[in-house]
């Protein structure tokens, strides 16, 4: 069987940026969706059947990363969310990990199987 290993929201503000780490993650087995918006993000969320982690643009507006976080924490709150960010981003408090954007892709898919790791076990 080839199911893919979880399902994960790219949220990115940046359409190069999403485009490329949808491909990444999709390489590593991941079944990938992705959002352009805080919007997008809450959208993509209510639709789904099952998401596992959400990676989310500390930047992201409409709603920015420190309206979004609390949202999420409410109404999605079994959901982990690794924050992507350049150095010095402010979101609020919250997500699972926090990754600096330095074009590593690899420090974030790191991240990502970090947080993903315990739940693994669950399933």
């Amino acid at each position: 069987m080839d199911r893919p290993r979880a399902t994960l929201v790219i949220a990115e503000r940046n359409a190069n940026i999403r485009e490329l780490l949808r491909r990444e993650f999709g390489r590593e087995g991941y079944a990938v969706l992705t959002a352009g918006s805080g919007a997008e993000v809450l959208s993509r969320l209510a639709l789904a059947q099952q998401v596992d982690l959400l990676v989310l643009d500390a930047e992201m507006g409409g709603p920015d990363g420190s309206v979004l976080l609390p949202r999420l924490s409410r109404e999605f709150p079994q959901l982990p969310v690794v924050l992507h960010g350049y150095a010095g981003f402010e979101a609020g408090q919250g997500g699972a990990a926090r990754v600096e954007k330095d074009g590593d892709f690899e420090r974030l898919k790191s991240a990502v199987r970090q947080v993903l790791r315990p739940m693994a076990g669950s399933g």
